[in-house]
């Protein structure tokens, strides 16, 4: 399944840069965020609440950077698992300077899905993972915002 979208934030390249890839801030975006392990900024694992439809529980993502180019671009890996289920992500992000003087986000998502949770089927994957995607957004923008 392929999510995307573009963000646009008022905020500087720099700001959105630094909160988008240190995990110890992007996590307090993160719905249902149960735990946080830092290894480095760049390798870090977390677990969070999940679940579609009847199939609930905990799931234990990890991320790793494996392409940076600082202030411009960023590429992150998540092997999850949890609940009968496995999740691997590829994770892309491009920054720009938006027209309005702040920051336009252009990202991707592409997760591969299987197990229990795959069996509910894409339509109620994809509609909770739009659910999720807009809660973070929405926490993004009100915290690069506010400062």
């Amino acid at each position: 399944m392929e999510f995307e979208g573009t963000f646009n934030v008022k905020a500087s390249r720099d700001k959105v840069w630094k909160l988008a890839l240190d995990p110890n801030e992007i996590s307090k975006c993160m719905p249902d965020l149960q735990k946080l392990d830092v290894k480095s900024p760049d390798d870090f694992t977390a677990v969070m609440k999940a679940g579609v439809s009847f199939i609930r529980g905990d799931f234990t993502f990890h991320f790793t950077v494996v392409e940076k180019n600082e202030m411009s671009h960023a590429k992150l890996n998540g092997h999850g698992t949890g609940i009968g289920s496995t999740v691997d992500i590829e994770m892309w992000m491009d920054l720009s300077d938006a027209t309005d003087g702040g920051t336009s986000m252009k990202w991707k998502a592409d997760a591969k899905i299987g197990g229990r949770i795959a069996s509910v089927g894409q339509r109620l994957i994809a509609s909770q993972a739009q659910k999720i995607i807009k809660q973070l957004f929405d926490c993004l923008q009100a915290r690069l915002e506010s400062a």
